[in-house]
């Protein structure tokens, strides 16, 4: 009995000393792409994989979005050494967020090639853009998977009471 007793007083103790998870947690990188495991009270778990830290480019599971700040009249995408495809009219959800979103069949696309440019068609001119989707593929997997802790690491060399 006293052993039981010891053994349930060292395990409730060893998950007190866990540290909490922070809100806002980089869990996974994979070439310029990284995912962020975010835990809302009363939200559950949301997973979101960003381009070489720049918070306009947001991955999901089932699509990509780049911000752009202005007005979208039109965009083509051109995949790994394809011509541009042709230019479409952006949709009712991409004027309202004054954004670009792979969904789809581009979305497929994209996970499949090695890089994408970006013709976007605004009010001040075309820009254009690329993005190197090395890694894409580490990243999806990993936010289709929850987007898991890595493991804890354990510290040498310091010991706790």
């Amino acid at each position: 009995m006293k052993h039981v007793l010891l053994a349930a007083a060292f395990v409730s103790s060893t998950a007190i000393a866990q540290p909490p998870e922070r809100p806002n947690t980089p869990v996974f990188r994979s070439g310029p792409w990284f995912v962020v495991r975010s835990v809302r009270a009363g939200e559950g778990t949301a997973c979101t994989g960003f381009y070489r830290a720049n918070r306009h480019v947001q991955l999901s599971k089932d699509m990509l979005v780049l911000q752009t700040g202005d007005e979208v009249k039109g965009v083509a995408f051109g995949f790994d050494d394809q011509p541009m495809g042709a230019q479409r009219a952006p949709s009712i959800g991409e004027k309202d967020t004054k954004s670009i979103a792979f969904t789809g069949e581009d979305f497929a696309k994209l996970a499949k090639s090695r890089k994408v440019r970006i013709e976007e068609v605004t009010p001040q001119g075309t820009m254009r853009h690329e993005l190197e989707l090395n890694g894409l593929a580490g990243a999806l997997e990993n936010i289709n998977a929850g987007c898991p802790l890595p493991p804890q690491r354990p510290v040498r060399g310091k010991h706790r009471s």
